[in-house]
């Protein structure tokens, strides 16, 4: 998932977003992102054409309160997570 994806994917769950500027001493840019009290940070000079690291994306979302299985394209998110998919049924 590329960050804008992900992005326009909070906002239409109603987060808002704080951007933070460079640090003098070079830091990277970062973006608090904020839902009904709760808040995580993400960094703000992702790539738009390279993909999130899943793990990053998951502990954003879960941060927020929100449900990765909402994620569009969450299929390609669900086996990447440590944790063990569903068996299909028989």
């Amino acid at each position: 998932m590329t960050p804008e994806t992900f992005r326009r994917w909070l906002a239409d769950r109603g987060c808002d977003f704080e951007r933070h500027p460079r640090e003098k001493s070079g830091g990277v840019p970062s973006v608090t992102v904020r839902r009904n009290g709760r808040k995580a940070e993400i960094p703000a000079a992702s790539s738009t054409n390279t993909d999130l690291d899943p793990e990053e994306v998951r502990r954003i979302v879960e941060a927020l309160d929100l449900d990765w299985r909402e994620l569009p394209g969450q299929e390609a998110f669900s086996g990447n997570f440590g944790k063990r998919s569903p068996a299909a049924p028989g």
